[in-house]
């Protein structure tokens, strides 16, 4: 009798633990969290820190307002400063599974997986954060045919497996030196040592006849403070935020070097994950808050030039150089056109497509380019 009832009570202890068991799996989200049932819960990565204008303008507010929006059925873990991942890493953080969201990827640092983002960074005689942006995000859903039958989102991204938006685009980048002046075209000399961003101004720098160094720019503050450099390629609204406001002496403007572009994107299988709900709240936030982000950096960069001639710095205009000297860098401009168009061309990529495209659109948003390449066929 007693073994029965020992038994029975055994049974009902197994069918309650399978029942708990049950009850436990349908709470635990499909990602890389826990929550309630139905909810998503993300590990999202920034390899900048929290004083970039990308995240003030751009991925805090994104992810406090999906989070909101959505009544906290999407919410993020968010890692910045490439605490989780380094800055340039993202890509294959994605496809390790470590990371679901990559604030930071950065197409520019990896051109051989990323050919075409590079032609953002493309120099012009005017253009801002807010005339960029506008373009990007036009790229972005272009239906124009790049190569083999695909869209430029189609080669960046979706063949990757990924689903991307654009961050907002920086302010043009320009060149800054701690004492070298250039008033004439022969001052541009092999010995002046610029930091540089990516392959454009690498081409850049050689066409104006300099030394082009690529370098981290968290690193570049220290290597102008021990003259292992003379200069840099970068844009106004971070010099304070790192310092550079105090070193820089001389810097042309009005003749843009180009603008940096990033992508927040996660895998085409986390974006699956999202109900068709999240992923509409999700997009119209992403093109909302994007141009946001260019209107405050674009707004920043007369508080940054102000901060440099305080401290001794001089800005110059591109309009008030010398003749010799504009023709040479508008010369320097257009060459790199060229120069990259067919280096793209060799690699087997659509240079010269990509680049005429880019080239209508930058133009559509009030951009301003040289002649040579409104020619360009």
């Amino acid at each position: 009798m007693r073994l029965k009832v020992y038994s029975i009570l055994f049974i009902f202890l197994l069918i309650l633990a399978a029942c708990g068991t049950t009850e436990a799996e349908d709470t635990i989200t499909t990602t890389s969290g826990k929550g309630s049932k139905g909810s998503l819960h993300l590990k999202a990565s920034s390899g900048v820190p929290t004083e970039h204008f990308w995240d003030r303008g751009f991925f805090a507010p994104l992810l406090k307002e999906v989070e909101e929006d959505s009544g906290e059925e999407l919410s993020f873990d968010k890692f910045v400063a490439g605490e989780l991942v380094e800055l340039g890493n993202e890509f294959d953080a994605l496809n390790s599974g470590s990371i679901d969201i990559a604030l930071t990827l950065m197409g520019p640092y990896d051109p051989q997986r990323f050919p075409y983002t590079e032609v953002v960074m493309l120099p012009t005689l005017g253009s801002d954060a807010e005339m960029v942006t506008e373009a990007l995000e036009n790229l972005m859903k272009s239906d124009h045919v790049i190569a083999n039958g695909k869209t430029f989102y189609e080669i960046e991204f979706e063949d990757k497996g990924l689903v991307a938006f654009p961050n907002p685009a920086t302010e043009p980048y320009v060149i800054s030196t701690t004492k070298n002046k250039f008033e004439k075209k022969d001052d541009f000399t092999q010995t002046i040592r610029l930091r540089t961003a990516s392959r454009v101004h690498e081409i850049l720098s050689e066409k104006l006849g300099v030394t082009g160094q690529s370098m981290p720019i968290s690193e570049s503050y220290d290597a102008l403070s021990r003259n292992a450099l003379d200069g840099i390629i970068y844009n106004a609204p971070d010099w304070i935020a790192f310092g550079f406001d105090e070193l820089i002496k001389h810097t042309i403007v009005d003749a843009n070097v180009g603008h940096f572009a990033g992508y927040t994107a996660m895998k085409q299988e986390t974006w699956d994950s999202f109900s068709t709900e999240l992923q509409q709240l999700f997009e119209e936030k992403a093109y909302e808050i994007t141009h946001h982000g260019a209107s405050l950096t674009k707004g920043e960069t007369e508080e940054n030039y102000a901060s440099n001639k305080e401290k001794g710095g001089e800005i110059i205009s591109f309009q008030d150089l010398d003749p010799d000297l504009k023709q040479h860098l508008e010369a320097a401009i257009v060459d790199t056109w060229f120069d990259w168009i067919e280096i793209l061309e060799a690699d087997g990529f659509a240079g010269n497509e990509i680049a005429l495209l880019w080239r209508d659109l930058l133009m559509d948003a009030g951009g301003t380019l040289p002649q040579e390449i409104l020619d360009l066929e």
